[in-house]
């Protein structure tokens, strides 16, 4: 099994192609059945997960297959089109239930397939 890390530039263009191509039925539903899990936003950019994908993604040009985590920190431009979704050098911090503020480093991948 592959997992790949597809990245969107633009949603608003991949909802159109996938209704061109006849992937979204009359009630505005996506009909295809492809897991992706999970997807993370920047704006009009997201990264999504995919395992086996077996979509033709030349039907959607808005799309690009970064290809595995490994290839993607081997890869400098795989990996700022990345960052530009999810910068993982990025410290979150958040605030404990006693008041103290814990900052936490961002993991590098978006989510693991079991």
């Amino acid at each position: 099994m592959r997992d790949e890390i597809i990245y969107c530039e633009n949603l608003t263009q991949l909802k159109q192609e996938l209704k061109d191509n006849g992937f979204v039925d009359e009630e505005g539903n996506y009909t295809h059945g492809n897991l992706t899990v999970p997807i993370k936003y920047n704006g009009e950019k997201s990264l999504t997960l995919v395992r086996n994908n077996k979509l033709d993604l030349s039907l959607f040009p808005s799309l690009t297959v970064l290809g595995s985590y490994d290839e993607i920190r081997d890869n400098p431009e795989k990996d700022e089109l990345y960052k530009s979704v999810w910068d993982y050098t990025q410290v979150d911090t958040y605030t404990d239930e006693d008041g103290n503020t814990v900052e936490v480093p961002r993991q590098f991948k978006i989510g693991e397939f079991a």
